[in-house]
């Protein structure tokens, strides 16, 4: 790392002394696999502090405008990074301890990230809408209790299949492959078994009325039919 970190350093001192030697306006370029990883190093870092921000942001304004409630809207995106920081975290475990990686490759949090946040929150849409609808006729526990029941078949499906495929990819030789599948087949698993099925109706049930904030529920008046 210190080495990569050297990289400007060099390319600059290599300018200065051009300049110094009669060179007008010398470019330098800096050669070989450390240089290449810094300019990696570079271009990861720069698309993380845009792309993050803008995913992060296209989401929140879709939950907003779908959900109307700037208070499920923060702790779904909330759920989410939670849950991918949580397949990072253990992903590196299982491939440092397990599959000998010394490191993981640069892109690959970038693409986790964009890929299992907007994962997670269209499981999260899926199921929330379904709790949404129906606390206009039942109280908030229950319209909790029938919004994952009535998802619950649908989601793990899909989950099961999806984190399946992606876990066939640690079987490849290509490690970026690997990583990727690995990170993503955990964080697919949490979506569907944690995220999904405990941590947002738990959230969504000891909010109350607040998670609807500043929306509001139109509650459907059943009246009973004449004979």
């Amino acid at each position: 790392m210190s080495a990569i970190d050297r990289i400007p350093e060099i390319r600059e001192t290599a300018q200065r002394l051009l300049t110094e030697a009669g060179v007008q306006s010398p470019q330098v370029w800096v050669g070989g696999e450390t240089a290449a990883q810094y300019d990696t190093k570079t271009v990861v870092e720069r698309d993380t502090r845009i792309v993050i921000p803008v995913v992060l942001t296209v989401i929140a304004m879709l939950l907003l405008f779908y959900l109307r409630s700037i208070v499920a809207m923060v702790y779904l995106v909330a759920t989410v990074l939670l849950s991918y920081f949580s397949a990072l975290g253990a992903g590196w475990l299982i491939l440092h301890y397990f599959m000998d990686t010394a490191a993981i490759q640069g892109l690959i949090p970038l693409y986790a990230f964009v890929f299992l946040v907007a994962l997670g929150e269209d499981y999260n849409i899926f199921m929330v809408s379904s709790i949404w609808q129906g606390r206009g006729r039942l109280n908030l526990k229950d319209a909790s209790r029938l919004g994952v029941s009535t998802t619950s078949s649908v989601i793990t499906s899909a989950g099961l299949i999806l984190a399946g495929t992606f876990a066939v990819l640690a079987t490849l030789p290509i490690q970026v492959l690997v990583q990727f599948g690995v990170i993503c087949a955990i964080g697919v698993l949490l979506d569907t078994f944690i995220v999904r099925t405990f941590l947002v109706p738990s959230i969504t049930i000891l909010l109350g009325e607040a998670s609807f904030w500043p929306g509001k529920i139109k509650k459907q008046v059943q009246t009973a039919g004449k004979s």
